[in-house]
């Protein structure tokens, strides 16, 4: 027993090292940006200074044990006008196909990091398909839902929005694989697909329209991780948590989802607490990405469309319901009665609607036949 608490000691102590020096390294990296420093991102190009965040902060890692350049592989920057700090991969490209359809296409998928100020630490997966520097892009933002994507679950629409946004990205930008039967000289065709040059990652097939899939891991159950006045070190750990709670607590005390979080003591949406700190995150992402600011945005949640115009993007709003089912009515009415969702109640609609809808929307939108 003694030793087990000397173990558990030990480590809590290294961590709680690790959160002194990430303070300490915060302000310096701050200190960093040049006074008349204009632009919207700042990268973090000094090895010294790369060598110490990549060491202290979420990755851990240390460049003198490294058989490579971390330069290489990670970038890290800062969004001047919210202070938050993004570690991110340059990305990697993926042959991947659609899930209903089995459409082939290329993805190219970039995962980050983002220290939020009032926040905490925010953990986002993007998939980018075809060109998304053009004049339009089309957006989908996705807060985690671990029982609709790891157990099917039909209470809410969640996996179907998602399908849907991966449906559309690859009907819109579909490919036609070389007959390459050489894993190795199939592999390095993909990778071509897409070149990173001058911070953008630029496809190299044809495509006159890009979509961005962005998965936030950390904002399971509406960024339900969020505490007041607190940084939160592993808001995907206390979001799913909570989240887990919010679904019993419905459950027993025969509650709506928003009383199910009320019931366990937080706000029913806590990512519109603090001005909205967490809905900035797609913002600061998209920002980092350095995407075209006219965006069709798939979403029925108008706090998601205002923070983005507030960062300056011309947002078009296309109605995304993904699916709804009988299963899932209940949650679907209580999202537009209780979190004031744009046009989605308890009626019923079927995957192969709102997918050809929205299909239709776009094209129009986007002036494609």
């Amino acid at each position: 027993m003694k030793k087990t608490l000397e173990t558990i000691e030990t480590g809590m102590n290294s961590y709680i090292s690790r959160i002194e020096k990430t303070k300490n390294l915060y302000k310096k990296i701050l200190e960093s940006i040049p006074a008349n420093y204009e632009e919207t991102i700042f990268e973090i190009k000094n090895k010294e200074l790369f060598e110490e965040i990549i060491k202290t902060f979420i990755t851990g890692l240390d460049p003198k044990k490294a058989e490579g350049d971390l330069q290489r592989i990670y970038r890290i920057c800062l969004h001047t006008k919210t202070k938050a700090l993004i570690i991110a991969n340059f990305g990697a490209t993926l042959f991947s196909f659609s899930e209903k359809t089995g459409t082939p296409h290329i993805v190219r998928h970039i995962g980050t990091c983002v220290y939020v100020p009032e926040l905490g630490m925010e953990y986002a997966n993007i998939g980018l398909v075809g060109n998304v520097y053009g004049d339009k892009v089309v957006l989908r933002t996705e807060s985690a839902c671990t029982p609709a994507f790891l157990f099917g679950s039909q209470r809410c629409n969640c996996y179907y929005q998602w399908v849907n946004i991966r449906e559309l990205s690859a009907s819109f930008t579909p490919i036609e694989a070389p007959e390459i039967s050489d894993g190795d000289e199939f592999e390095q065709w993909v990778q071509k697909q897409f070149v990173f040059e001058n911070g953008k990652h630029i496809y190299q097939q044809k495509s006159n329209l890009g979509f961005i899939m962005l998965h936030i891991d950390s904002q399971n159950g509406m960024g339900s991780g969020y505490t007041k006045g607190e940084f939160v070190f592993d808001l995907a750990e206390r979001a799913s948590m909570r989240h887990r709670g919010e679904y019993t607590s419905e459950q027993t005390y025969q509650t709506t989802m928003y009383g199910g979080f009320t019931t366990i003591g937080i706000n029913g949406d806590p990512r519109a607490e603090e001005d909205g700190v967490g809905y900035k995150l797609t913002p600061i992402l998209m920002d980092f990405l350095a995407i075209s600011k006219d965006v069709i945005m798939l979403t029925n949640n108008p706090l998601k469309m205002e923070k983005m115009q507030e960062f300056g993007y011309q947002i078009t709003r296309v109605k995304s319901v993904g699916a709804v089912n009988v299963a899932g009515s209940t949650e679907a009415s209580q999202r537009g009665s209780e979190f004031n969702h744009l046009d989605i109640t308890g009626s019923l609609v079927s995957f192969k609607e709102d997918y050809d809808e929205v299909k239709k929307e776009i094209k129009k939108i986007a002036g494609k036949k």
